[in-house]
C-alpha cells in the first residue's frame, strides 16, 4: 500500500536455494544481490528482507546476504533437494 508520499512499502521472502541452484546451473561466476535490491528500490522502500535456506549447504552466499541486511531463516535439508524443497 502507498505511504502519503506515494512511496510504496516492500516485504522480500526469498527461497534462496533456488537462487542458490539457479547461479550454479548457469555457471555465474557470483550472484550479486545488491543489484536486485537497486532495482527493487527502485519501486519503493524495502522493509523486511529474509531468506530462507540450509545455509550450511550454502555458506558462500551467507556473508553477502547477512551484509545486505538479510534476516537468514534456516531451512533444514530433508531427503528433498533442489527447486521447492523449502
Amino acid at each position: 500500500m502507498p505511504m502519503a508520499n506515494g512511496t510504496q512499502n516492500l516485504a522480500l521472502f526469498c527461497d534462496f536455494e533456488n537462487i542458490a541452484l539457479g547461479v550454479r546451473d548457469a555457471n555465474y561466476a557470483r550472484f550479486e544481490i545488491q543489484e536486485v535490491l537497486e532495482r527493487l528500490l527502485v519501486k519503493g522502500n524495502i522493509v523486511v528482507k529474509k531468506a530462507y535456506c540450509d545455509w550450511d549447504r550454502y555458506k558462500g552466499f551467507k556473508a553477502d546476504m547477512h551484509e545486505a541486511s538479510f534476516e537468514l531463516i534456516e531451512i533444514p535439508h530433508v531427503r528433498q533437494s533442489g527447486k521447492n524443497s523449502a
